[in-house]
């Protein structure tokens, strides 16, 4: 049995979940409970912990190169969780999965070209684009009458014909809409993909959240003709809640793309992760797996309440649009309420929040070509603690 009930003071620590509260609201931490940041308050596997602590219990502190025993854990997670024989030939490490977006946008790309994001969608990527000096094309997720996000194709057609258009970020599953792109969907986006030369990068982190009846297709799993054109970026950091410390995956099929990616990075910073990462990432996928089918079920409580509590305090305006709010939550751990969907502002909603849940929200930007203030209309709630 595993302790998701104990609760971790992290107040006055270094934790930026918790300090951004009095930042960038306003509000002492010590009345409200953060829920902002995809970082779960929730503590890690035992097992991962076990292993960190004989690894600290070593003494020295130096350069570390991954083991083969790292990436036999890899392959056999990928294996047994996603049906993906993956050979270790393909993986490169990285100190997390954006600054590997950002090196991957680095390699295939040049300032001036443009790039495909699929807006409202996890905001920096829109930051990784701009970093790079790249032109955005939204390609609008729809929300569909039973609210289900999908993919508009043609409009994607048209961006990604764009003879600038070099490469699309894909959140899959998608932060912040919930998506788990079905294997039709991401064969489509491929075809389009590939027709046009547009390099295929797939943020998969979060692809260890799908709840039952719901497993996630990762891009590589389509085939060689579709995985040849992409990277693809996992890590167990956010699955086992050990963000910070900095490691995770980019498994790239294409020995030429793969070779760019490794060039980049080591003109940037080069391919050495922590030790500690190591460590805790290869106990992850080794001993903790039961920890994880433990915590999806509680997961899958947290966004129930969430439920109660918005049916209860929040007013859609109709029960259709009720419906359009929770029926496409099929992954992930956060939760977006669109403005449009309800008959209150965003503001009015955040303010709900935090004075009868007492809990920190995030207003995300709505397009994901636009950080301006007054394009925020998403509101985002992480529900990884104890209920």
């Amino acid at each position: 049995m595993y302790d998701f009930q104990s609760v971790v003071e992290r107040r006055g620590t270094t934790s930026i979940k918790w300090h951004m509260i009095e930042d960038d609201m306003g509000v002492g931490s010590e009345d409200v409970i953060a829920m902002s940041v995809a970082d779960m308050e929730f503590k890690p596997a035992p097992e991962i912990v076990e292993a960190l602590v004989e690894a600290a219990q070593h003494d020295i502190f130096g350069y570390d190169y991954a083991t083969d025993g790292y990436f036999r854990a890899l392959t056999a997670w990928m294996s047994r969780r996603h049906n993906w024989d993956i050979d270790p030939a393909w993986v490169s490490l990285s100190d997390g999965v954006m600054p590997a977006v950002n090196t991957a946008l680095r390699a295939v790309t040049h300032p001036g070209d443009k790039v495909i994001l699929q807006g409202p969608v996890y905001y920096p990527f829109t930051a990784a684009a701009e970093h790079n000096g790249l032109t955005i094309l939204d390609n609008r997720l729809v929300l569909g009458d039973d609210g289900r996000y999908v993919m508009d194709f043609d409009d994607l057609e048209a961006k990604a014909s764009d003879p600038r258009c070099t490469a699309l970020m894909l959140c899959n599953p998608h932060n912040p809409v919930g998506r788990v792109w079905s294997a039709d969907e991401l064969r489509r986006l491929g075809d389009i993909c590939i027709a046009h030369g547009v390099t295929i990068l797939a943020d998969e982190i979060h692809a260890d959240f799908a709840y039952p009846g719901h497993d996630v297709t990762m891009f590589g799993t389509l085939g060689e003709h579709y995985a040849g054109h992409c990277y693809e970026f996992t890590a167990p950091t956010k699955t086992f809640n050990i963000a910070g410390l900095l490691c995770s995956n980019v498994i790239t099929v294409n020995p030429e793309l793969k070779r760019e990616f490794d060039v980049a990075a080591e003109n940037i910073a080069g391919l050495t992760v922590s030790h500690f990462g190591l460590v805790a990432c290869q106990a992850a996928y080794e001993r903790a797996e039961p920890w994880l089918d433990a915590l999806m079920g509680v997961l899958a409580d947290n966004l129930s309440l969430l439920r109660e509590f918005a049916d209860a305090r929040l007013d859609f305006g109709s029960s259709s649009r009720k419906a359009r709010i929770w029926h496409g939550w099929t992954a992930a751990v956060l939760a977006s309420v669109r403005r449009t969907s309800c008959a209150i502002s965003c503001a009015t909603a955040l303010e709900c929040i935090l004075m009868r849940a007492c809990c920190s929200a995030r207003t995300e930007p709505d397009s994901s070509a636009s950080t301006s203030p007054a394009r925020r209309r998403c509101l985002s709630r992480c529900w990884t603690t104890s209920p």
